[in-house]
């Protein structure tokens, strides 16, 4: 029987979700609902590149070992609201996937391939990109295809290109080279024929371009044929319709040595190398001229280009600064950079390349992402090229001083260009936004949004990142260190005046803690999503786990407000998801913190949770304070909503304890006729002090044995005062048996946290 179909909003959309058991890859068991989830949970991975591309899909309803279906054009029951486009001189009404929700759709499709062209819709006769498909003969000639991409990505970036690597998820390796969209496919492909044919004659020679088996006489393939116009690719991250749901993945080229096989990376196993960081995450701003053309491009160094930066030039001493000297790049080409400056006051550099220079504003609030705002934009001094990739610190005593994060950068198109006004489009590898940005007097301007992209993580928040457990601190250095804090996980949710604390089960809990909510100016930015944890500390600073979890029970607003002087909340904020409309979850660990530590300057009801180099330090003391342990980050890890992996590690002190079994209570479903939980008690001078249950550390013939063991002494009244929960099922004995219980702290009531059974003791 098919299970029922469901409905669900996904980012103000309804999809109606059906078959969601049905299991798509039969050797591992995947399911049609975990196809879905991949989808959506990795959005921000998927669209960049997909959005505005015809696409291609293949669907496999039946899962992979079903008949399968190729489909370039829209079905019929597509939903009205998704885009699609026609492409002149053909037939097909080819899909956009262009948000989160559509992903969602084609998950419940089971399209688990997804082929994008290699050019927009606005741009279709003009590709951004060019592949090289590297497919070995047979499945053993791998290493020969990792060697041939090694040689081929040293040939391309001395012709001045920027190479991307992916596994296919299928035979071989995918190699990509954003380009500018200047030059038709026709003109693409004809420089493509030319520098493979030079690169085969002089460095790989057993490389062919012939498609026909039978004139490659046992050579290599060098397939650039998806190159011409309406030829179409696997998607970076798209499954495969293959054994053991194989994932065409994006990887970082010094990995390459430690992959084995193109299917390497599946749905099983893809949360590890995510938790790596985004290989492709400079993938627009790396676009390059095509190297036959790029005479095309170039400019001229002239003396009246030099003069834009002699202001920039004679506020800066480059011997103090790091900052870039002032120089002429030899081509024009159209990137722009967003920077999150910590200066004076805390505001956004937008940048925009232009003859030579970087015409620049600092923007106090943001750039606005929302048609009804605009924002003041103050022009600066035009800066130096290079300027795209700064980031660092720059000296206080310096013009500028503070510290400087790459928030957003990409390329740019001109939609309108004159003397005080100017309009143009943002492409971003994580942000799409136009603007029309407008001189009304000196050196101020202002910005206001043409079109901006739908920001749903405001209103649909995704799962909170989870650690694995480990019982050692690591050592490596890409690893800093931070308090476990032992409170309530919460989303603070920051919408230009608005606060809001949403727990971790989706709860709107803002109304339990005022004075949090009145803190709303201790964030220097207009709009955000910060992760972190609410705690209620003692004198000595250490949290009390059972006052702020009383916090979330009190009721009544003059109760709440007691409770708020009494019992007063702090928020521990450790990191950002969103900031000012620019997505931040897969950007580095240690950037994030950065852009944390800026964006809360203040820190007294919200703080930024310290990040310390020496773990083992760490430990020590928390141990000696009797916290609960530390977390372990890797500085590149990105943020996973909802899944565990190596960027995070819960590192959890542990105690032991010698109790007495003072009673226990019946078992229930699996544990019926042996124990659920035993009482524990320490006695002292006769006097019995109450230790809570323990529950966990058990298996099958250990509770068995325990049960035996307990059935010879003798069953007593309660001998305690505490009310316990389960009293009913609760079996009270006049024990003298001792066992050996590890937890991790007391709780202010004096029971255990996290029992767990040890054993017998002696």
């Amino acid at each position: 029987m098919p299970s029922k179909p469901i409905f669900t909003e996904i980012d103000g959309r309804r999809l109606k979700l059906t078959n969601l058991d049905k299991i798509l890859y039969p050797s591992v068991g995947v399911l049609k609902a975990e196809v879905i989830n991949f989808y959506l949970e990795n959005a921000a991975l998927f669209l960049p590149y997909l959005k505005d591309r015809p696409l291609t899909v293949i669907r496999w309803p039946d899962g992979i070992e079903g008949k399968k279906f190729y489909s370039k054009n829209k079905p019929k029951w597509t939903p009205k609201w998704i885009p699609s486009v026609q492409i002149p001189g053909e037939d097909n009404n080819y899909l956009l996937a262009n948000e989160r929700a559509i992903l969602g759709w084609l998950g419940n499709l089971a399209a688990l391939e997804l082929h994008p062209m290699g050019s927009t819709s606005q741009q279709i006769d003009h590709p951004d990109h060019l592949i090289f498909d590297l497919d070995p003969l047979t499945s053993n000639e791998f290493p020969v295809i990792k060697e041939l991409a090694f040689l081929l990505k040293e040939y391309l970036e001395k012709l001045g290109y920027v190479p991307f690597l992916k596994t296919s998820g299928s035979k071989g390796l995918h190699i990509y080279i954003p380009i500018e969209p200047k030059w038709t496919f026709k003109e693409a492909i004809e420089s493509l024929k030319k520098l493979c044919q030079n690169f085969i004659q002089s460095k790989a020679p057993h490389c062919t371009l012939a498609v026909h088996k039978g004139k490659r006489k046992d050579k290599i393939l060098l397939d650039i044929y998806r190159n011409y116009r309406g030829n179409t690719c696997v998607a970076p991250y798209s499954l495969r319709g293959k054994a053991g749901a194989p994932i065409s993945t994006p990887i970082f080229w010094d990995q390459l040595a430690e992959v084995n096989s193109s299917g390497q990376f599946t749905l099983r196993n893809i949360k590890v190398q995510l938790a790596k960081g985004d290989p492709w995450e400079n993938f627009k701003n790396s676009a390059r001229p095509i190297h036959d053309y790029a005479d095309r491009s170039k400019i001229v160094s002239t003396s009246a280009s030099l003069e834009k930066l002699d202001q920039y030039n004679a506020k800066r001493d480059f011997t103090k600064t790091k900052e870039p000297t002032a120089e002429i790049p030899n081509e024009a080409q159209q990137r722009f950079v967003i920077q999150l400056h910590d200066a004076s006051n805390l505001h956004y550099d937008l940048r925009l390349e232009s003859e030579g220079t970087l015409l620049s504003w600092a923007i106090p609030k943001a750039l606005p992402t929302k048609k009804d705002k605009a924002r003041l934009a103050i022009r600066t001094e035009d800066h130096p090229v290079k300027y795209l990739d700064f980031e660092g610190i720059i000296p206080k005593e310096e013009y500028g001083g503070g510290e400087m994060w790459i928030i957003e950068r990409g390329r740019y198109e001109w939609i309108e260009k004159k003397e005080g006004k100017l309009k143009f489009k943002l492409n971003g590898d994580k942000f799409e936004c136009s603007y029309n940005l407008f001189k009304t007097k000196n050196n101020q301007w202002l910005c206001k949004v043409l079109s901006a992209p739908v920001l749903s993580v405001y209103a649909n928040l995704p799962q909170p990142m989870l650690a694995n457990a480990r019982k050692t601190i690591p050592k490596a250095t890409h690893y800093h260190h931070e308090i476990k804090w032992d409170g309530i996980r919460v989303f603070i949710i920051i919408e230009e005046e608005d606060l809001k604390i949403i727990s971790r089960s989706g709860r709107d809990i803002t109304k339990h803690f005022p004075k949090l909510r009145a803190a709303r100016e201790e964030f220097e930015i207009e709009e955000g999503v910060f992760d972190g944890e609410i705690v209620v500390l003692d004198e000595s600073g250490k949290p009390l786990f059972s006052e702020v979890i009383s916090r979330m029970h009190t009721t009544g607003e003059n109760t709440i407000a007691r409770a708020s002087i009494s019992k007063r909340a702090t928020c521990y904020i450790f990191d950002c998801l969103v900031v000012d409309g620019h997505q931040m979850m897969y950007r580095p660990q240690e950037r994030r913190y950065g852009i944390l530590r800026a964006v809360i300057p203040k820190m007294k009801y919200f703080r930024v949770s310290e990040v310390f180099e020496d773990g083992e330090a760490l430990f020590k003391g928390i141990q000696e304070a009797g916290m609960e342990g530390i977390m372990s980050k890797d500085k590149k890890a990105p943020y996973f909503p909802g899944k565990r992996s190596d960027g995070w590690l819960k590192i959890k002190v542990r105690s032991e304890i010698v109790a007495t079994v003072i009673g226990y209570t019946k078992g229930q479903g699996a544990r019926s006729g042996m124990i659920g939980a035993l009482h524990l008690a320490q006695i002292k001078e006769e006097k019995i002090v109450y230790l809570g249950k323990v529950g966990t550390g058990f298996d099958h013939s250990t509770l068995q044995a325990i049960m035996e063991k307990l059935k010879s002494i003798a069953v007593i009244s309660k001998p305690i005062k505490e009310d316990i929960e389960e009293a009913s099922r609760t079996v009270w004995l006049d024990s003298k048996f001792k066992c050996n219980i590890e937890y991790a702290s007391l709780a202010s009531t004096g029971t255990l946290r996290e029992p767990v059974w040890k054993g017998w003791a002696d």
